[in-house]
């Protein structure tokens, strides 16, 4: 997967993660997104399933919170609309006590 450069923003505990659909405009590039921002290990398997498992579980995030910002939610996924529901769902519905998600409603 390529690397899109993009970074979280990290302040008093709390890491905050940003989705921007003007750039997401594919499932590759919303994974590559929060793989980047969320360090998550190399084990990601770049679907839907491995979203909600490493959502659900963030053991390596050093922060006590994580707020994940879905900005631009109109443009998200506009190359792949078929996804957007789904991905979008995995979001909203993390069960997470850790994360809470802002932007996708």
């Amino acid at each position: 997967m390529e690397s899109n450069n993009i970074h979280y923003y990290s302040f008093d505990g709390t890491r905050y993660v940003f989705i921007d659909g003007n750039t997401c405009d594919t499932i590759e590039k919303c994974y590559i997104t929060i793989a980047q921002q969320l360090s998550i290990p190399d084990y990601f398997g770049y679907n839907l399933d491995a979203l909600e498992e490493v959502l659900a579980d963030l053991e390596w995030i050093e922060e006590e919170k994580v707020i994940l910002i879905v900005l631009n939610a109109d443009g998200i996924l506009q190359n792949e609309s078929e996804v957007k529901n789904d991905f979008l769902h995995v979001l909203r519905a993390c069960d997470n006590a850790r994360v809470e998600v802002i932007g996708c409603e």
